[in-house]
Formats: C-alpha cells, structure tokens, sequence
C-alpha cells in the first residue's frame, strides 16, 4: 500500500478534476470532490474490465487506476477521521465549557451562602 504513494509521486499521477490535479491537491478537496473523483475513476475500472482476448492483468493503465483509487479512498478516509474528530474535539469542549459553568455557579452559590462577617473575612484575606 505504501508503494501506491511512491508510484504516484514517481509516475507523476494526475486525477481529472476541474482539469488534472496532481496528489498533493487531493488533500485540498471536500469530501463530495473527493467521492466524485472516486467514482470517475471506478468507471475507468470497470470500462477496463470487459471481455478481452487479451490480458488485462498486463495492462499497465489497470495497475495506476487501482492505484489512484487507493489513494482517493486513502485521503478521503483520512479526510473523514480528521472531520469526526474534530466534531468530538468540539463537543468535548462544549461540555468542558458548560462544566466550568456550572462550578463557577456553585463556587458563587456557595460564597452569596456564606455570612457578612465570613464575607468580610475573605475579603480583607485577598487585600
């Protein structure tokens, strides 16, 4: 799998999207673009698939086909990963957030609880 990455920096892949985009301009696109790309490319598979006399395992244009899906599903599960953690990232730190909240509600309560004289006695403790 490592190998696909060579050969397509080696073979200076190009992938057909709004003209021919290189590999590091996969890592640009959304996630739709990068589904579109993908299945362009399962097509150019499967038209490479039909009945034939001659060897179709020796095609050198099946290999970097295969290739390329590899790697426009590669970056795209990546992509993926990257959105889902950044959603857990963010719903962590809501909740972080709301927990903060809510102890500096209680750390009020407990002080708008306490008496003048306690009051006072923290108060002049912090001058």
């Amino acid at each position: 799998m490592d190998n696909m990455w060579i050969e397509a920096l080696k073979k200076k892949y190009r992938f057909e999207y709004k003209g021919l985009i290189n590999v590091e301009d996969l890592f640009d696109l959304k996630l739709e673009d990068l589904d579109y790309i993908y299945k362009n490319l399962k097509r150019n598979e499967n038209d490479l698939q039909v009945d034939s006399l001659l060897d179709a395992n020796k095609n050198p244009l099946k290999k970097e086909i295969e290739n390329k899906i590899n790697i426009v599903k590669a970056i795209f599960d990546m992509k993926e990963a990257e959105i889902e953690s950044a959603k857990i990232a963010m719903a962590n730190k809501v909740q972080r957030d709301k927990i903060l909240a809510i102890i500096e509600n209680k750390q009020d309560q407990e002080l708008s609880e306490k008496s003048i004289d306690e009051l006072r006695k923290i108060y002049d403790s912090l001058a």
